[in-house]
């Protein structure tokens, strides 16, 4: 149906929105435009951000260093302490009169406990309470502010905890409360005395108070919503309370802590709420807790967003006005040129039947005329190509049917004359009825493309003449699938290949012959297959055959001009995915297979 002038306006706008000249200005001048903007500020962007990130990282690692400076120093003081302990002689001598079984504990044991431990509260007053205990509580010692007692603790809870056999190694327990001793939120360090961990008679144990931790790592400033924090395989001590979506799960934490391989570095992890929080991590040198800063990522990179929107917004500005300056020049240039792209389009769409009428003389103007003529031309030439295919088309209808070979017709007119004359009258009325249905349809009132029924009474017309002409040489069998038979079909497309079944495939074969001829659709496709017993051919010359089929070959040594003909036809028909195959038949012979699409039946 013709296109109506709606479409066709509706085809020139289309064309005219895609393939303008307005377009390929603006498709040429906006990305320079764009890259120059997008590189500039990227490289700008880039190069300010990773300064901005490098500022915050080092800032944050300074507030880790010399956190974990500040801790390793007050904490040093107590391991010496704790050292101090066990080298001492006066100490010693306590716990040899508490081990001596025949010793008693003298008051002035008792004095220099006390005078000890006040020592200790008078140099550091972080310190919460003090543990001295000593086989069984023979000599022991504890003092909490200002009062000391004597006291009774059992040694396997704080022996379970070391980390190994050795007792001279001083175990740091992270923030507990120390229900035994009455001592809530406090930090130890200890050392054990006696054999190996199973065997220990003694301990002597600081306990810090929490709030010397928390101030230290309060006052640490990390970010709004970020805070330090202190992890050991023991514990986690933090001491800032942030919004819920900045709260990270300490037990994954200390997790992915304790399996970290270097002694500093960071992580990333997200928490349960989707914000994706940073971890800046190093090691306290005195008992291998990790001092941790955990902060948003975002907080972190707050300057660097900024610097990005800010970058993001000129560019685009900048590309909003290159935008806006190339549709005004491009309108300029393109302009006189909108009508003419409309028609051009109208053209491409099929309509050739118009006039491209513009006033300007000057290179449009030229343009114009010389598609009008353009115009002209095709239509001229579009007529010659119909009328060419149109005698194509029937000349090789006559190629087809000059194959039917004169000595065909000479020899099937001399069978029918020995019949008559040996009084066969019935049988030489039969081959001449087959010899006129054989022609009839091979004429089929100039159609091209007849029903597969019509094919296949051909082919059995012809069949029967050369079995009559053959005598018992060779037998043949049809089996065709009712649902194809009314499929068109190219005609003349079975008989050149049964010719060649016979004259090639089986005259030179000493044994009875037998063809088969059976078709089926399958998945909206025909298969027509004609099959011989004949001698068959090599695998080079079968493959060569089947190759030159498939590229359109017209070597004449591996087709012969029937087989390529009919090939040529279909392809021409149907389209380049059919035609013939051929392949090796199974105990001698060939099987040519017709492949044809599956239609309705619409014969010319």
């Amino acid at each position: 149906m013709p296109a109506s002038p709606f479409d066709m306006e509706a085809g020139g706008e289309q064309l005219l929105k895609f393939r303008s000249l307005k377009s390929t200005i603006i498709g040429l001048f906006i990305p320079i435009i764009i890259l120059f903007v997008l590189g500039t500020g990227m490289i700008s962007f880039i190069l300010a951000s990773k300064q901005i990130r490098q500022i915050a990282f080092t800032g944050l690692k300074d507030t880790i260093a010399q956190t974990k400076s500040l801790l390793n120093d007050k904490l040093t003081a107590f391991v010496v302490e704790l050292i101090a302990v066990e080298n001492s002689s006066e100490w010693t001598a306590v716990m040899n009169r508490a081990g001596d079984p025949n010793a008693v504990m003298e008051p002035a044991d008792y004095i220099f406990m006390n005078k000890s431990f006040d020592s200790y509260f008078d140099h550091y007053s972080m310190i919460d309470s003090i543990l001295f205990y000593f086989n069984d509580g023979k000599a022991s010692w504890f003092k909490r502010n200002s009062f000391g007692s004597p006291v009774q603790v059992s040694l396997d809870k704080y022996s379970r905890q070391l980390d190994d056999h050795r007792l001279s190694v001083i175990k740091w327990l992270n923030l507990h409360d120390d229900s035994e001793l009455s001592a809530p939120q406090v930090v130890s360090a200890y050392v054990m005395f006696g054999k190996d961990r199973e065997h220990t008679n003694g301990i002597f144990m600081f306990n810090l108070k929490s709030r010397f931790f928390t101030d230290i790592l309060s006052n640490a400033k990390v970010s709004k919503n970020g805070y330090l924090c202190l992890i050991s395989d023991d514990g986690f001590m933090s001491v800032k309370r942030v919004e819920r979506k900045y709260e990270i799960d300490e037990t994954e934490l200390q997790k992915k802590l304790q399996e970290a391989a270097q002694t500093s570095g960071q992580i990333s992890m997200k928490n349960a709420h989707g914000s994706n929080m940073l971890v800046i991590y190093d090691t306290l040198d005195i008992n291998k807790w990790k001092m941790v800063a955990v902060l948003p990522e975002d907080e972190l990179l707050d300057e660097v967003n900024a610097i990005k929107y800010v970058t993001i917004a000129v560019m685009f500005g900048i590309i909003l006005v290159a935008v806006v300056l190339s549709n005004l020049i491009a309108h300029i240039i393109t302009k006189p040129l909108t009508k003419l792209t409309r028609k051009v389009g109208l053209v491409e769409d099929g309509n050739l039947d118009i006039e491209l009428k513009v006033a300007n003389s000057n290179e449009i103007g030229v343009l114009s005329s010389s598609i009008q003529d353009l115009v002209y031309r095709i239509k001229d030439l579009l007529k010659e190509v119909k009328e060419e295919q149109e005698l194509k088309r029937l000349s090789e209808l006559a190629v087809l049917q000059s194959q039917i070979r004169p000595h065909f017709l000479y020899n099937t007119l001399f069978s029918i004359k020995q019949l008559c004359e040996m009084g066969n009258n019935r049988e030489a009325g039969e081959m001449v009825t087959a010899l006129s249905s054989f022609f009839r349809i091979s004429i089929s009132k100039g159609n091209e493309r007849i029903p597969v029924s019509q094919e296949i009474e051909h082919i059995q017309n012809y069949l029967y003449i050369q079995q009559m002409r053959y005598g018992e040489d060779f037998s043949y069998e049809i089996e065709m699938d009712p649902d194809i038979m009314s499929c068109p079909i190219v005609k003349l497309t079975l008989q050149p290949l049964v010719e060649n079944a016979i004259y090639h495939g089986m005259k030179q074969k000493r044994s009875k012959g037998f063809i088969r001829i059976w078709g089926y659709s399958s998945k909206q496709e025909v298969l027509i297959h004609v099959e011989d017993n004949g001698i068959g051919m090599p695998e080079e010359k079968l493959a060569a055959i089947n190759e030159s089929l498939r590229n359109g070959a017209s070597n004449e040594g591996n087709l012969g001009f029937g087989i390529r003909n009919v090939h040529e036809r279909l392809r021409l028909n149907y389209g380049p995915c059919y035609g013939l195959a051929y392949v090796h038949r199974s105990g001698g012979g060939i099987i040519v297979t017709v492949n044809i699409p599956l239609q309705s039946a619409e014969i010319e």
